[in-house]
C-alpha cells in the first residue's frame, strides 16, 4: 500500500499552517465491558492525514522553513501484540508511513512545550476533547512559564477541523477509489 497520498495531505495541510503547528490526535480505545474492547476505529481526521491505523498515536505538524511531521504512537511491544495484535512502534511506523521523525507516545507530553515555543499558532481541534483541550493548555502554560528565557506560546489558535473539513470536501484519487 503506498501511502503517497498521506504524505500530499499533510504537505498540503502544513502549506497552509504556515509557521504554525498542528496537532491531531487519534480516538481512544473504547472498552465495551471490563475487559473486552470494542473493534478500534481511528479518528477520521487523524487517518486522513496519517494513514496510521492504531491507537494512542498524535501527529504533529510543524510548519516553516523546514517543515516536518512527527508521530508519537505505542512502543513496539511483542508481549503485548499477543493480546493486542500487531504493533508498528516508532521505529518502524516512520519508515512505513513517512514521517519525518517517530518518537514514544510516553515523550508527547514532555516534547509538546519545546514544539510549541515560538510558533505563531496552533492548530487544534478546539473543543472536540476537553482532555485534550487541557492537555494543550497545560503544555502552552508550560511554554508561558519559559517567558523570561525567551519562549513564547503560540498567540493564536485555530480549529483545526474547519481546514480539514474544506480539504476533504474534494476527494483525492485514493478516496475517489474507495467509492
Amino acid at each position: 500500500m503506498t501511502h503517497a497520498h498521506f504524505l500530499a495531505r499533510r504537505k498540503r495541510l502544513l502549506q497552509t499552517i504556515g509557521d504554525g503547528i498542528a496537532i491531531v490526535p487519534t480516538a481512544p480505545e473504547v472498552i465495551r465491558n471490563r475487559d473486552a474492547h470494542h473493534p478500534y476505529r481511528f479518528d477520521s481526521y487523524f487517518w486522513y492525514l496519517a494513514g496510521f491505523p492504531e491507537p494512542e498515536a498524535v501527529l504533529v505538524l510543524v510548519g516553516g522553513k523546514a517543515p516536518r511531521s512527527i508521530l508519537f504512537c505505542r512502543e513496539k511491544n511483542e508481549t503485548m501484540e499477543i493480546w493486542d495484535g500487531f504493533r508498528y512502534g516508532p521505529k518502524a511506523a516512520k519508515a512505513a508511513f513517512g514521517f519525518d521523525a517517530a518518537y514514544p507516545i510516553d515523550q508527547f507530553d514532555k516534547r509538546l512545550p519545546d514544539l510549541l515555543a515560538d510558533r505563531p499558532a496552533l492548530w487544534h481541534s478546539v473543543g472536540h476533547d476537553a482532555a485534550w483541550d487541557a492537555r494543550i493548555a497545560k503544555a502552552l502554560n508550560a511554554v508561558r512559564a519559559q517567558s523570561r528565557a525567551g519562549k513564547r506560546a503560540p498567540r493564536a489558535i485555530h480549529d483545526l477541523r474547519a481546514e480539514l473539513d474544506a480539504m476533504r470536501l474534494i476527494k483525492d484519487g485514493a478516496e475517489a477509489g474507495l467509492l
